[in-house]
């Protein structure tokens, strides 16, 4: 090969491999956005410190939904858990996250009660909020809303207070719209819940 050639053939290498350097670098994945499983509907409940509040209060937010109740023993420790570290690392990655939990106990789990609940579990600060209300209220939202199981009333002799009611976090974009749902019992799934919120 001519001394010529080879200078050709190797401008030819040098460009092809200034292209694909930029190409190769375009096609890194970007997390892509959790499909919409289902948008909520209105809802106006009241939060723990006695104020009405409801769907028009979160939309614009990414929020994170629960539903437990102050006199649960069992599962609702760990969803409180759950929600308070989401909430520390949301702060960090500078997320915006806001955590609402709904009661399924209104009648015991009045404001005040609540107000209590949050100061002693730790989630008084301003990304919380407790919410109470008439609890047929609240199983539409949990039901129709959510999509979520809510069966029974409170009875204090029962086995979790008569009460049975999903225990997934609800991951809730701006409009609405349910972006996934995520078990508490799982650490990898708290921690795609904050990796999904960071593309909303």
């Amino acid at each position: 090969m001519s001394r010529t050639s080879r200078r050709a053939l190797s401008r030819r290498t040098l460009l092809l491999g200034s292209l694909a350097l930029p190409l190769a670098l375009g096609c890194e994945r970007r997390p892509s956005r959790p499909a919409t499983l289902g948008t909520l509907g209105g809802f106006s409940l009241t939060s723990q410190e006695g104020k009405p509040f409801g769907a028009e209060q979160l939309r614009g937010r990414v929020w994170v939904a629960a539903f437990l109740f102050t006199r649960c023993p069992t599962v609702c420790p760990r969803i409180v858990a759950r929600m308070k570290a989401l909430a520390t690392e949301a702060r960090q990655k500078k997320l915006g996250l806001r955590f609402v939990a709904f009661s399924v106990d209104p009648e015991h789990d009045t404001p005040e009660v609540l107000a209590q609940y949050a100061r002693k579990s730790g989630v008084d600060g301003e990304d919380f909020t407790l919410l109470t209300g008439d609890l047929e209220a609240i199983k539409r939202t949990s039901v129709e809303g959510f999509k979520m199981a809510l069966e029974g009333t409170p009875d204090a002799g029962a086995d979790h207070l008569g009460m049975l009611h999903g225990s997934h976090l609800v991951l809730v974009d701006k409009a609405l719209g349910i972006a996934g749902y995520y078990r508490t019992s799982d650490d990898g799934e708290m921690q795609r819940l904050l990796a999904d919120a960071a593309t909303l």
